[in-house]
């Protein structure tokens, strides 16, 4: 099986990306790969529970449907830790699974992996 690195940086402005990046992040999962997810920039807002549940792409595909799949299996989400602070989110604010990550480990993930960008 393959390692994938879904990074979504788009926030809840733009719900037809970060739907597509989660539905895909589930589709990889669900054929049994490795999924990794990294929010940098406005899409640190899906690390905060409650705030995906009203996004709603125009196809109908709804991001918590896809959200409270990738929590369910585990899929661990790093949040970017400057983006996180200037919006004054923190971890205790996280659905399960996500923590404050750096682009070190962003790098590192990405040199490993098969990368989706969002």
């Amino acid at each position: 099986m393959e390692k994938f690195l879904f990074v979504l940086s788009r926030g809840l402005e733009d719900p037809v990306r970060a739907t597509r990046a989660f539905q895909l992040a589930k589709v990889a999962k669900e054929k049994g790969h490795e999924v990794n997810i990294f929010l940098v920039d406005d899409a640190v807002s899906y690390a905060i529970l409650g705030l995906a549940d009203s996004v709603m792409a125009p196809t109908g595909d709804n991001a918590k449907q896809y959200l409270d799949y990738l929590v369910s299996q585990n899929v661990p989400f790093f949040v970017c830790t400057p983006c996180a602070r200037t919006r004054l989110f923190g971890e205790d604010q996280f659905i399960e699974g996500a923590k404050l990550s750096t682009a070190g480990h962003l790098i590192d993930l990405a040199a490993e992996s098969k990368v989706f960008s969002f």
